[in-house]
């Protein structure tokens, strides 16, 4: 699998809301390699500074003509800070593709959930899984956590949003969502959908065990902290459902299958 380590111009910084932005880089030989699920690490220092140190993980949201690589991103410290604070025109470092993508499948339809900045890559996920019938459900604390929702309504069948306060959408978790498509089980079903989440820890254990009720197989895209994305420093660990094993987020995934992962 190829990657690639670029200096890549930035095309566009959208601020969606008051701290969730759209980064558009010129990144043509990233985007040629990118599959979805995949993630890249960038740096984030301005010019020549190394400070801060540690690049920062980004799944990608999308890919489009002519190179360009997209990101969603939350302003969460000094990092994306930085980042933040850049411009069209100005330089990003990034590395990637990294990690393993989801499995696209042969599933006729497919059940994408994302929780808060957990949709970023559902919208690249959702264009490699066209033409098929397609049904994403975006979850948010409130409406301003719903970014991009026009972008999602062109690649869907149907979009379901639920926001926990009401504010769009129905009031509640993306189970509630969930709950309304009225998905017998597996057994009862010639052709079970594909089910893809990401998104906060106890949504993606939540939508686990409403699959495993209905014997539904999962793939779930982890978020967690990483260093250097490539399994050298071993800081992106988390427990397998086997015994005594751990996986790491940035090689042996970000996606795996909702059985590989101990719960808890």
């Amino acid at each position: 699998m190829s990657r690639y380590s670029a200096i890549c111009h930035i095309i566009d910084q959208i601020r969606l809301t008051r701290d969730i932005f759209h980064l558009v880089l010129n990144a043509p030989d990233i985007a040629r390699a990118a599959r979805p699920g995949q993630f890249c690490m960038l740096a984030t220092a301005h010019g020549k500074g190394l400070d801060p140190l540690l690049r920062r993980p980004l799944s990608i949201h999308d890919v489009g003509p002519s190179g360009r690589l997209e990101f969603l991103y939350r302003v969460v410290g000094r990092g994306t800070d930085l980042l933040a604070q850049k411009g069209p025109g100005d330089i990003v470092c990034v590395l990637g593709p990294l990690g393993q993508g989801f499995r696209l499948g042969t599933s006729s339809s497919s059940i994408l959930v994302g929780g808060g900045l957990g949709t970023a890559p559902l919208l690249f996920l959702a264009r490699g899984l066209e033409p098929r019938d397609i049904t994403i459900i975006l979850g948010g604390r409130d409406a301003q956590e719903i970014v991009r929702l026009d972008s999602f309504e062109k690649v869907a069948e149907k979009v379901l949003v639920t926001t926990e306060d009401g504010s769009l959408g129905i009031k509640g978790l993306v189970t509630s969502a969930l709950e309304r498509l009225d998905i017998s089980p597996s057994s009862h079903i010639q052709h079970p959908p594909a089910i893809f989440a990401c998104g906060p820890w106890p949504m993606m254990k939540a939508v686990c065990n409403w699959a495993a009720i209905r014997g539904l197989a999962v793939q779930v895209s982890l978020e967690t902290q990483m260093a250097c994305g490539t399994g050298i420093c071993l800081g992106c660990a988390t427990r397998s459902s086997g015994q005594d094993r751990y996986l790491h987020v940035c090689k042996d995934g970000p996606v795996f299958f909702a059985t590989d992962i101990d719960w808890g």
